[in-house]
């Protein structure tokens, strides 16, 4: 346990302590009735269950998120409240995401334990929502979840989060527990709120309008409720953040990664505005017509100083403004740095966002014991999010040939010529062989950044009928459906076809000049002179816009019936509940002609797409239906009037769901429970279920798909090689649907005690410890990480063995390669043997590596894998102290302890380490804790708020034993086990962040004044960073972007008519 955690613990059982102390003597509240009359308490159901009890929250392991914890926290938006949570390790998917084949724009996904977002099931008032329609990757597995950004942030009663499975009430799919947003029902009246907030950096204004209004009618026997929330958020840069201005962030880093040579922390982009090309010609076109072929070849006249002998040369930044050639990769470091792209200079940490959701409820009475009830729900959301300019890859988009006819082309017909005779105009050409130049990376930097807009519309609505039959027993009937859908219009990206076109015009006013240079032959050399600009009329015949849809439908219908079964001893009673579902569920993903594929007859290939940077992917459409009945009971052994010596209640409860599925066949899962009262004070409780998680959409029907991505490195080869091809560059991945996968399935364990206090009123403790188990989890293949620790490993056992480490044969290109198989390489070359012998010459043996070829392709496929452990504890301590002549307060603290998270990547694999890595579900450090302290006292009220989250280490920053031990074995370092072999990782260090605020709430005689709330806060008060860690922004927006914002304040006025 490290100090802060101590600490913060020690001071909250202190102040308890202290606080108990003073309610001993303090004189005690007026009773909320008359004096001597009994205060009748009515039961009621949490999430996790459909039977009423009195203390049901208690029973079950939930946390609830009251007014006074929402207004603490103060998140503009749903995904800003649950990462306050410890149990939330993260938001796998989030607003960040700028790449093409990641879900854009307005989007969240929450995890839960560090398990996929798509195992945390996220309810509206106890039912269901339509997912995203635009897959998100989470460990290289598509997910489909609920975006938690179209939830409701106003008009809320309390949020209810169920810390263990739900299965057999909600689906077998809750493995890693349930998120129940409640909206308000009993408001009436109509208020106004008005809110703005903005950061100390003078961006991200954010402006909110909330009108709620609620009343009764037919003389009480109807009742309804509206919130209309709008909202508008500015974007936020970026460049205007110290910590994520810069892709190069080894100037942050520690030894070993402090230099920017390691591509580690510098993630700057090796598709730049200078360039890395080929000289050679054409030797092959496929059936389509496109380059399939091309032979590199420094041609006759051309000298060395331009092009090496392979007809590789560079564009490099000359320190002086300018540019010049070069024959080898760039280095990282000195003047040549900049030869590397800034994709932060354009990229945001939150997107402009517009947004409107609205919520309406009613109910009304068709008599005393039948009631018709209804709500509606509309989110439309429009975010704006931005990205550098297209960037040619030959290894993902192909060819693209610059011909020797091109006028721009230095070294085409304009500048070489085989006799050196002068252009017809008179310029100077060199003598030598003109040559056709094949483009191997370069960004097109004098296009206009592209914009993505994402329109995101959610519908949802409920019908339904509840009653009351016969004794205690109660029902309720329902039809469901939602129905989310995400449009998302890229302006700027470019036509692939078309760019070529313009590429191989001769006019140099219909041209496109894709150097961005102008050059001469001056003084007998070639030289670049300046700068070039494409002027918009050669541009616009190439620039187009991409567009993606995807929908998503949810329907349902349910019914269940709850109360008491059969009167037993002691004046108990057996409790059950039943009902049943059926719900419909569709996904589709398709995009226009030639953005998802070429259509046929278009003259291209049909399996390829027509858009530079963009993955082809054939259009996808599923469905399935699934039937469902359940069964809930709970038997009061003892308790009411009958008691025995500790135990003053013992209750045992079961329950059951069987599920139906069209493409998976039966299952049925149960779920078991303990409580036991020894006194009135304490309880202990416990619970196991299993879980049943079927293959989402996606996984199963997605077509095959070429992505293209982007930044990724190959942390074998490039830190032995250099090359620019090695380092942060785009690489193709190719991925299909399995309909072939079987479910996951999972078992979950928790048992706790509750304490309330004795002597000490309104003072409670509860400990839980939980699990969860599962197994036949959906994974993907072809992680470049899992591929570098197999060639490590192959490595280390050969010169165990006695071979030399020039003699090892890594199988590179062949079937024999001892690698992550769906890691596809190339066959060794000599310049890949000259490279690795270089390398090893000046390494020990532990720090060696065997020669392997390039990377060709990454192959995914999703497969069952064997499975996952993980658990840990819950920690809650919350005071409501007694009424002090200094007003009421309300003291809460909850941390979450990590104990153990480890996964196998196949059946009798290794044991991989997740626990204090961020692997999976964003970061899963050993802590995390958030602490509340909340103050009333008449019209005033204020809080405070902590949060914190534990260290972890970084699976993208790893260094060997050798350089680890020769530093110190230094604290920054942490080895962890990974598939079998210790990896030694970059310990991303832990953090903590404060909110606060103050509210006045005025009453006057003036009705205008009369019933206003002034509300003023500072969230993230000592602005605090988020931690260095090695994605290209500098911090892990998965776990961090909230506290990325900044400082922020806010204003707010509500005024209640």
């Amino acid at each position: 346990m490290t100090t802060l955690p101590k600490l913060t613990a020690l001071c909250s059982l202190a102040f308890a302590w202290v606080a108990s102390a003073q309610a001993q003597t303090a004189p005690t509240s007026a009773a909320a009735g008359r004096e001597g009359e009994p205060l009748k308490l009515e039961s009621f159901t949490v999430t996790g269950s459909n039977l009423k009890r009195l203390d049901q929250e208690k029973v079950m392991p939930v946390t609830i998120l009251a007014a006074s914890d929402l207004e603490v926290r103060d998140a503009s938006q749903p995904s800003e409240l649950l990462t306050a949570l410890p149990q939330v390790t993260g938001l796998p998917g989030n607003e960040t995401a700028t790449l093409g084949a990641t879900a854009r724009g307005d989007n969240a996904s929450v995890s839960l334990r560090g398990i996929p977002s798509s195992n945390t099931l996220l309810l509206l008032n106890g039912r269901r929502l339509a997912p995203h329609p635009i897959s998100q990757a989470e460990s290289g597995v598509p997910t489909l979840s609920v975006n938690v950004n179209t939830l409701p942030n106003r008009g809320l009663e309390r949020v209810e989060v169920l810390r263990d499975g739900a299965s057999s009430i909600y689906g077998t799919d809750a493995v890693a527990g349930v998120v129940n947003y409640v909206t308000a029902k009993n408001f009436r009246g109509t208020e106004l709120a008005l809110r703005y907030g903005e950061t100390r950096y003078g961006d991200g204004q954010e402006y909110r309008a909330t009108l709620t209004h609620g009343l009764d009618f037919a003389q009480g026997k109807g009742r309804a409720m509206i919130t209309a929330d709008f909202y508008r958020r500015e974007a936020m840069y970026a460049r205007d953040r110290s910590f994520s201005a810069e892709a190069d962030n080894s100037y942050r880093a520690p030894a070993p990664w402090n230099v920017s040579t390691n591509t580690t922390f510098n993630l700057r982009s090796a598709t730049t505005q200078y360039g890395n090309y080929l000289l050679g010609s054409v030797t092959g076109n496929d059936a389509y017509g496109s380059v399939s072929t091309f032979a590199g070849a420094r041609p006759t006249g051309v000298p060395a100083t331009l092009a090496a002998v392979s007809g590789a040369f560079f564009l490099v930044p000359n320190g002086s403004g300018g540019a010049a050639f070069a024959t080898a990769t760039p280095s990282r470091a000195g003047v040549t740095a900049d030869y590397y792209w800034n994709n932060n200079a354009v990229r945001v940490i939150q997107p402009q966002s517009n947004r409107t959701n609205i919520f309406a409820s009613g109910e009304f009475d068709l008599n005393d014991r039948i009631t018709v009830f209804a709500d509606a729900s509309l989110y439309q959301a429009q975010s704006v999010t931005y990205r550098e300019p297209d960037g040619i890859t030959q290894g993902t988009d192909g060819f693209i040939i610059v011909p020797a006819s091109n006028p721009f082309n230095p070294f085409g017909d304009r500048f070489w010529s085989t006799s050196g005779a002068a252009n017809t105009d008179g310029t100077a050409r060199l003598t030598g062989t003109p040559s056709a130049v094949s483009i191997t990376n370069k960004r097109l930097s004098d296009l206009a950044t592209r914009t993505d807009y994402v329109d995101t519309s959610v519908y949802r609505g409920v019908v339904g009928l509840r009653g009351k039959l016969s004794g205690s027993w109660s029902w309720e009937a329902a039809l469901l459906y939602s129905a989310a859908r995400v449009i998302e219009n890229e302006t700027g990206p470019s036509r692939k076809t078309k760019l070529i076109a313009a590429i191989n015009q001769t006019d140099p006013t219909k041209a496109f000049n894709p150097f961005t240079r102008t050059f001469a032959v001056q003084n007998g050399a070639l030289v670049a002179t300046g700068d070039y600009k494409n002027p918009d009329s050669v541009t616009s015949t190439f620039r187009s816009e991409f567009i993606r849809n995807g929908i998503t439908k949810l329907g349902s219908g349910d019914v269940r019936a709850s109360g008491d079964l059969l009167s037993i001893w002691g004046g108990n009673a057996i409790g059950t509940a039943l009902g049943g579902e059926f719900r419909y569920e569709t996904y589709d993903d398709y995009r226009p002609p030639f953005a998802g594929l070429n259509p046929a007859g278009s003259g291209l290939n049909p399996e390829s797409n027509d858009f530079l940077g963009f993955s082809p992917n054939s259009d996808t459409h599923g469905n399935r239906h699934v039937s469902a009945a359940y069964v809930e009971t709970v038997v009061p052994l003892v308790g009411n009037k009958f008691t025995l010596p500790l135990v003053r209640s013992l209750e045992l409860t079961a329950s059951a769901r069987y599920e139906s599925y069209t493409d998976f066949g039966d299952t049925t899962k149960p779920k078991y429970g303990l409580n036991w009262r020894p006194t009135p004070w304490l309880m202990a409780r416990a619970s196991y279920n299993e879980g049943f998680h079927a293959p989402n959409l996606a996984q199963l029907f997605t077509g095959t798909l070429i992505r293209t991505v982007t930044g990724s490195t190959d942390s074998y080869r490039s830190a032995v090689t250099g090359l620019t091809t090695d380092g942060p560059s785009n690489r193709r991945s190719v991925a299909s649907g399995n309909r072939a996968l079987k479910p996951e399935t999972s078992a979950g364990k928790s048992g706790g005690i509750v304490l309330d206090v004795p002597f000490v009123k309104g003072l409670s403790v509860s400990i839980d410890y939980w699990e969860i188990e599962q197994k036949s989890i959906i994974s993907s293949s072809g992680s470049i990480a899992d591929d570098t620790a197999a060639l490590q490993s192959a490595t280390q056992a050969a010169l165990a063995g006695g071979q030399a480490i020039g003699a090892i044969d890594l199988g590179s290109g062949t079937a024999n390669y001892k690698g992550d198989g769906p890691v596809a390489r190339l066959a060794v070359t000599q310049a890949d043997r000259d490279f690795f012998t270089a390398y090893n010459a000046t390494r020990v043996p532990g720090n060696q590596r065997a020669v392997v070829g390039a990377i060709d392709i990454l192959r995914t496929t999703y497969f069952n894998k064997s499975e996952q452990f993980v658990n840990g504890f819950d920690f809650d301590l919350n005071y409501r102290l007694p009424k002090f002549a200094l007003g009421n307060f309300v003291f809460n603290t909850t941390w979450t302890k990590l104990n153990d998270f480890h996964t196998y990547t196949a059946a009798r694999a290794p044991r991989t380490e997740l626990r204090n890595t961020n692997a999976a579900g964003g970061a899963d450090p050993l802590w995390r804790g958030a602490t509340t302290l909340t103050w009333r006292r008449q019209q005033w009220g204020a809080g405070i708020g902590f949060y914190y989250t534990g260290s972890y280490t970084d699976t993208g920053a790893t260094t060997t034993q050798v350089i680890y031990e020769s530093l110190g074995s230094p604290r920054y370092i942490t080895p962890i086990v990974n598939n079998g072999v210790v990896s030694y990782r970059y310990t991303v260090h832990d953090s903590k962040s404060y909110n606060l605020y103050a509210s006045y709430r005025i009453v006057a005689k003036n009705q205008y004044l009369n019933n206003t709330n002034i509300r003023l806060g500072v969230n993230n008060l000592f602005d605090a960073k988020p931690p260095l860690s090695s994605d290209s922004r500098g911090y892990d927006p998965a776990v961090y972007n909230t506290l990325a914002r900044g400082l922020t304040w806010s204003a707010q006025v509500t005024k209640k008519f």
